[in-house]
């Protein structure tokens, strides 16, 4: 994937994510030291994250680990896109789709949880969503590719960098392996992000070249920052 920043500098200063999120300061840090440390500083992508809400799920959400992860992403999203807002979808068997404010407004499969409007939006979007289900990863990175496609960052060349979480190996394995291999013409990177016991994501190895694996285990609340974007930046290009 090709980077069009010159300046190893970040897209958004520390200053204004300290005065719009406080919160998210020492996440900030962190991620600007791995991205720093790897020679990926200045670099920019269009950041995408994508949420399992299979059954299995269910600690994960309550134990605050996917708002986190969340608050994480968003964190280091704001090195690399001067938006302030990360598009988040959720999946099971099928995509979720998110209802949005007034009668005219159809609802999404993506909806951007912004920087000072991010505490509490991961629990808030979970429990308008209904029942969980399964786990099938291809919807969702449909509905990711189309996103991408039509955004401004794929006409102007930028990247799209997409942080896949998922707790168990997709029940469409062999259609997730196919469009993956479909995409590798696409300037867009699939980070996965397992939670839980690493064989259940056997499924992950040899995919292809756009795409990669930061496991972070069982317990991903003990997890550091730091280690979570060092297993994270591997995956973006070098500024």
């Amino acid at each position: 994937m090709a980077t069009h920043s010159l300046q190893k500098t970040s897209a958004i200063s520390l200053d204004k994510v300290a005065g719009t999120a406080p919160d998210l300061i020492d996440m900030y840090k962190d991620a600007e030291t791995s991205l720093r440390e790897s020679d990926r500083l200045g670099g920019r992508a269009a950041v995408y994250l994508v949420i399992d809400r299979s059954l299995s799920m269910t600690d994960f959400f309550n134990d605050g680990s996917v708002q986190r992860l969340s608050d994480q992403i968003l964190s280091l999203s704001a090195h690399l896109d001067d938006d302030g807002k990360v598009p988040v979808g959720f999946f099971s068997t099928e995509m979720h789709t998110i209802a949005r404010g007034g009668l005219l407004r159809r609802p999404q499969a993506l909806v951007d949880v912004k920087l000072g409007a991010h505490q509490g939006r991961i629990g808030q979007l979970h429990n308008s969503l209904g029942t969980m289900g399964g786990t099938r990863y291809r919807p969702a990175m449909e509905a990711v590719l189309a996103h991408y496609r039509s955004s401004r960052a794929y006409k102007r060349g930028t990247p799209a960098f997409v942080v896949f979480q998922t707790d168990g190996a997709p029940q469409d394995a062999p259609a997730t392996r196919d469009f993956l291999r479909s995409t590798q013409g696409e300037n867009v990177r699939w980070q996965f992000v397992p939670f839980g016991e690493a064989e259940a994501f056997g499924v992950l190895s040899g995919l292809p070249g756009n795409t990669g694996v930061s496991a972070v285990g069982s317990d991903p609340l003990a997890l550091s920052n730091a280690e979570l974007y060092n297993r994270l930046v591997s995956g973006l290009p070098r500024a």
